[in-house]
């Protein structure tokens, strides 16, 4: 089983550029974490050829190639969704920017294991480049620790290639070896006394060579990839991927974080790696305040969706949804309250819980609009068969006065579903329903149903006796009557008129002036222009 192997990405080229594509390359590879966003890291540290690429294909099927150019190349695990490889290649000239120090203070922030690669001495002593190493490691963690943010634990993998058997004996002194290094450096102010054990826990592994002795070399990995498995710790072996060691460094701040800690450990200031401490601060309490906003958000959408599927609504959902935002956002905010302000963390978590928020709640909102459109047309239906149902008929004016009835109990029911923060336009949403009900009453007026509910009704009026009444309401129609008469004797005479529903206008042009009769009533002969506009009432009971 396990994921395919995917080709390492150079994070770091040999000119200690930090590369753009990181934070995506990270965000693409490592999208099926576990627990949904943070890393495990485990990072390899040691000079070329020594088989330190090997040993990371070996144990966790990565594909990194020692020969490759000079930078620091990163790869998830095949064989594990979790753990992401960081392998830094030094240069192979003296002259370089990707110095030790460098190295080893990137990997020193962001690992929460170090496989430390070394050849075997015959005086069992580590070589130059070892020490160099180590005393950088150990002056990383010393520093970052002096900001007075306490001490982060790693795990430092001690991997000795080359070498026979190891033996216990062999173990310890090279335990003497790496605490004399510790005992050597100087140490930041109050802290003289730190021991090694409070900041690293150390495991030595003797390796085959990795081409003199092959398959050696890969039973010795595939014992090392199964004290490094998930499930280790439910079998006989400890895993040595704990929590303790976890730098808390989600998918989303991984390329901020290494961009921040690189660009500290190449300026190589006194106060950088407080910063830096500050920053990886702010990355984990802000991880964790998104976490611990988003559950109980995510538990109630969870509660909302399983009632809407159900093709109900969520009683007062617009008001409960403004309750959820705000108090999502709150915990969000007390949660990262000790952070400086302003930090580009914990804004940057802030806006993606932001848009998860609003996102779900829009998603509800939509999916219940969708609900109460159709309990609108629904409505109407059975206000038009009622209506159909007590007269035997129905005319264009009830349609039109039912549909406006239902639009406003929808509108109604639409303001009880708005969530103010999600600012959204609610005109689309009543025009997409005006155009829905003006459809169905259109085919309602012509449909099977009305002709048999039409039917029923004429059945059980005759049965009773009775004739079938008219439709009872009010009709109200609106006229415009106009007449224009110049002089003559009304030899011309021409009519007009238009009707729209309960619109109508009537007009009449005539050269009648200079008849007698047309001035009989007044004395005064009638005006060549005149308007008369009508409202007319149609009261059937």
């Amino acid at each position: 089983g396990g994921l395919a192997k995917k080709e390492p990405f150079k994070m770091i080229d040999s000119g200690a550029g930090l590369s753009d594509g990181t934070a995506s390359f990270v965000s693409d590879s490592m999208s099926k974490l576990s627990n949904g966003r943070q890393l495990a890291i485990v990072a390899a540290l040691g000079p070329r050829r020594v088989g330190k690429s090997a040993l990371l294909n070996q144990v966790f099927g990565a594909k990194f190639d020692d020969e490759a150019e000079a930078g620091v190349w990163i790869s998830p695990a095949s064989n594990s969704k979790d753990i992401l490889l960081v392998n830094p290649l030094p240069a192979d000239v003296p002259d370089t920017d990707l110095t030790h120090k460098k190295l080893a203070t990137l990997c020193a922030s962001l690992a929460d294991i170090i496989v430390l690669n070394a050849w075997h001495t015959g005086s069992g002593r580590p070589t130059a480049a070892t020490v160099d190493t180590l005393s950088a490691l150990f002056g990383e963690q010393l520093r970052q620790a002096s900001d007075g943010g306490g001490v982060q634990r790693s795990l430092v993998l001690y991997a000795v290639h080359g070498a026979g058997a190891a033996s216990e004996s062999g173990a310890e002194a090279m335990r003497t070896q790496v605490e004399a290094i510790w005992a050597g450096l100087p140490k930041p102010p109050g802290l003289d006394s730190a021991k090694l054990a409070d900041f690293f826990d150390f495991e030595f592994v003797h390796l085959p060579h990795f081409r003199a002795a092959g398959t050696e070399f890969k039973e010795a990995a595939a014992r090392l990839r199964a004290r490094l498995a998930a499930d280790a710790a439910e079998g006989e072996t400890e895993c040595l991927i704990r929590d303790d060691y976890s730098k808390a460094i989600d998918v989303e701040n991984f390329g901020v974080l290494a961009e921040q800690v690189w660009s500290d450990a190449c300026a190589d200031t006194d106060d950088g790696l407080a910063v830096t401490r500050e920053q990886m601060r702010a990355c984990y309490l802000a991880s964790k305040a998104l976490f611990d906003a988003s559950a109980p958000f995510d538990r109630q959408v969870a509660r909302w969706t399983n009632t809407v599927s159900r093709k109900r609504l969520v009683p007062g959902f617009g008001q409960a949804g403004k309750a959820l935002y705000a108090g999502t956002l709150a915990q969000f905010d007390a949660g990262t309250a000790s952070c400086e302000p302003g930090s580009k963390v914990v804004q940057g978590q802030r806006t993606k819980l932001v848009s998860h928020v609003k996102g779900d709640l829009t998603t509800l909102f939509n999916d219940q609009v969708r609900i109460l459109q159709a309990e609108a047309v629904g409505k109407m239906r059975e206000l038009l068969l009622l209506t159909v149902a007590r007269q035997g008929s129905i005319q264009d004016w009830q349609v039109s006065n039912t549909q406006t009835s239902v639009e406003r109990w929808f509108t109604q029911k639409l303001a009880e579903l708005v969530v103010p923060e999600l600012a959204l336009n609610l005109v689309p949403v009543k025009a997409e329903l005006s155009q829905r009900l003006s459809m169905f009453g259109s085919r309602f007026a012509n449909s099977a149903t009305l002709q048999v509910q039409a039917l029923q009704h004429l059945q059980e009026k005759a049965k009773a006796g009775k004739q079938p009444k008219g439709p009872r309401g009010v009709g109200i129609s609106y006229g415009l009557t106009g007449a224009v008469r110049t002089a003559g004797t009304g030899n011309l005479q021409s009519f007009a008129s238009y009707a729209n529903g309960p619109y109508n206008a009537n007009f009449m042009l005539a050269n009648d002036r200079d008849l007698p009769e047309s001035a009989a009533s007044t004395g005064v002969a009638p005006p060549t222009l005149r308007l008369q506009p009508k409202i007319n009432f149609d009261v059937d009971l």
